[in-house]
């Protein structure tokens, strides 16, 4: 990522901020984002996560609901656009295989290009499972489109 979005994720603190591309791979985050989120070092795909960790059903409140059904439906659209796209068509095949809510979901035929503005519930971990509501904020910086520039805004506060 250069210089410059890493400077525009960290302006936007005390937000968690991050970057992900086409495959949901998180390019680049500010440090909210990793305290929110302390599976960022160690599993840098956003659904590879909330698909095949135990863990993220515990932070995404309403995970099936709230979470897992939108993800999948934008996985669809993800690879409706991009068909020819390995990452994308690997990313499908590790979350069917490995959640079998997944594999019930991904009949459905749902899709979403993304969730911008919606608001959802998850717990933080580094504050004792305090449960915050976000609103997700989705830009596209215009000179890589395939790139998704989230911000989570806190509407509790």
């Amino acid at each position: 990522m250069d210089e410059d979005m890493q400077k525009l994720l960290d302006q936007m603190l005390p937000h968690p901020a991050y970057i992900s591309n086409v495959s949901w791979d998180i390019v680049a985050h500010n440090k909210p984002q990793e305290e929110w989120f302390p599976w960022v070092p160690y599993e840098p795909n956003l659904m590879r996560w909330a698909f095949l960790y135990p863990e993220a059903r515990e932070q995404l409140v309403n995970w099936k609901e709230d979470w897992a059904r939108p993800f999948l439906a934008q996985l669809r659209v993800a690879l409706g656009r991009h068909p020819d796209n390995e990452a994308l068509r690997r990313l499908k095949e590790d979350i069917l295989r490995g959640n079998p809510v997944a594999r019930e979901l991904w009949a459905e035929p749902e899709t979403i290009i993304h969730p911008d503005g919606h608001v959802r519930r998850l717990r933080l971990p580094a504050h004792h499972d305090e449960e915050v509501s976000v609103k997700i904020m989705a830009m596209a910086p215009l000179r890589n489109m395939d790139l998704r520039f989230i911000v989570l805004l806190r509407t509790d506060v």
